[in-house]
């Protein structure tokens, strides 16, 4: 961890101010922490109303707010715009992200055909195969496989034991974690003569810049044609995305949803975790599935989805939940309806 002079800090950050503070020559900041409760010679951000009176009551050293904020607190304030924004610069300042050599390891194999970029860091059993392109400052963790003819983007960080097979392009500044894997053959088999008869999958992998996949995430290839994920995609860890499927941009995906193949999802869509997209399916850009839904039926209308249902809004599924409680309890209604007719003597037919 480093540490900062709240003066030092504003300093580093473009457009901050610091309030409420006679000397922030003589504030010290050396860790990050919540507002609630807070820690001594620590920063915390305040980005909402709702925490309000816990930074008021923060042990933090300073809070870092808006300027509408930081009037109703006694704390030091570095004002900011975006609180929750600039966070991530205030976290790479205190807690400087590892920085890799310009080295290829000893036991890392480059193929001669390969073509590596400026500023490079290849890991440890790491291997770039024959025509392969990495970009100038581009970091390959340790164990990573680089496929025959692809291509990594400038600026890319590719985590630890990822594989990324043959002809699989990848845009700038991408960033993957642990054990994922890009350009393996979509799931595709005819059953003839008792068995699978597997079908080759020729397309690949295109992926745009600025996109984020977690740990242990797999993007199949194209069966014909490729498989597409746009810029800016951020994908959660165990995400699996299936053969020709098309992503647009932004599009936030978290854990442990699959999409399966020949899917498309239209720009700036959110998918909740433990979802199921079935195949051939269109989702309308700027589309909502919460968590644990089963989507079925093609989406053709930007709205908030859930359930387990055909493709029910929001204000749909409460109704069917609704619809579904009253069937359960006329059960018991009429159960009761039939004790009191019997009681009072009256013989009805079913």
């Amino acid at each position: 961890m480093a540490r900062y002079t709240l003066e030092e800090l504003a300093s580093k950050i473009s457009g901050a101010k610091i309030e409420n503070c006679a000397d922030p020559k003589k504030v010290q900041v050396e860790s990050v922490s919540p507002v609630n409760p807070g820690v001594t010679n620590s920063i915390s951000f305040l980005a909402s109303k709702k925490m309000l009176n816990e930074a008021k009551k923060t042990a933090s050293s300073i809070v870092m707010t808006t300027s509408e904020f930081a009037k109703e607190l006694e704390v030091p304030c570095l004002v900011v715009d975006k609180p929750d924004l600039i966070l991530a610069q205030v976290l790479d300042l205190i807690y400087p992200p590892h920085k890799f050599e310009n080295k290829v390891e000893a036991n890392a194999f480059v193929h001669p055909k390969a073509k590596i970029g400026k500023n490079c860091y290849i890991g440890n059993f790491a291997s770039v195969a024959e025509d392969a392109e990495i970009g100038d400052n581009v970091i390959l963790e340790d164990g990573v496989r680089i496929g025959r003819g692809a291509s990594i983007g400038e600026g890319s960080h590719v985590g630890p034991n990822n594989v990324i097979h043959h002809g699989v392009i990848i845009g700038k500044r991408f960033r993957s974690f642990g054990n994922c894997t890009i350009g393996g053959d979509g799931f595709r088999f005819v059953f003839a003569n008792g068995k699978h008869n597997k079908i080759p999958q020729v397309g690949t992998v295109i992926v745009g810049d600025d996109v984020e996949m977690g740990s242990n995430s797999a993007i199949d290839r194209g069966g014909l044609e490729n498989t597409i994920i746009g810029d800016g995609c951020k994908f959660d860890n165990l995400v699996h995305i299936g053969h020709n499927c098309v992503l647009g941009k932004n599009v936030v995906i978290a854990g442990y949803t699959g999409v399966a193949g020949s899917t498309t999802i239209g720009d700036n869509c959110t998918i909740g975790g433990g979802c199921g997209i079935a195949d051939h399916l269109s989702i309308a850009s700027g589309t909502i599935v919460g968590g644990g839904t089963s989507v079925r039926n093609t989406l053709s209308k930007p709205d908030i989805y859930v359930g387990w249902d055909y493709g029910l809004t929001f204000p749909e599924f409460q109704k069917l939940r609704v619809n579904i409680k009253n069937v359960v309890n006329f059960q018991k209604w009429a159960r009761r309806i039939k004790a009191i007719e019997s009681k009072l003597g009256l013989n009805t037919e079913d």
